[in-house]
């Protein structure tokens, strides 16, 4: 990881998707906005990074919760999250041309916090790379006399 740019706690828990997330995407969407209006509400609204970046995002543990499989973290409402923050305009798009890639750990020594999200933000490049214009080159036309 590069230069740590950005450290934010969120006090949001962190679901694992152990009950699916199902075909209907309608709790999906729904939660997303609860999330997006919570966001809102303590944390505002930011202007995006201007390069791409890289995230650790911890889950930190609540009083009587138990460590999961880290194959877990990313599988519940991680997702839902990420949309809203970009809803609150934390970075441009979730694609990896902004988000270079994600770390998950978990943090069960700061249980008082908890349970919620500490989510550190590091500068992977300089600015965003721009394809070169593939434009296509004008057809030769002859000219008549």
């Amino acid at each position: 990881m590069n230069e740590l740019v950005l450290t934010e706690f969120l006090k949001i828990k962190l679901t694992n998707g152990n009950n699916g997330q199902g075909k209907r995407w309608q709790k999906a969407d729904r939660d997303r906005n609860e999330l997006e209006l919570e966001l809102r509400c303590f944390h505002g609204t930011r202007k995006p990074f201007e390069f791409p970046v890289r995230l650790l995002v911890t889950r930190v543990l609540g009083p009587g919760e138990s460590m999961w499989d880290y194959s877990s973290i990313s599988r519940g409402n991680w997702k839902q999250i990420e949309d809203s923050l970009v809803a609150c305009g934390w970075f441009v798009d979730d694609g990896p041309k902004f988000i270079t890639g994600i770390v998950f750990e978990q943090d069960s020594r700061n249980r008082k916090s908890g349970p919620g999200v500490r989510i550190e933000i590091y500068r992977t490049a300089e600015g965003f790379a721009s394809r070169k214009s593939k434009a296509k080159p004008k057809p030769h036309t002859i000219s008549s006399i």
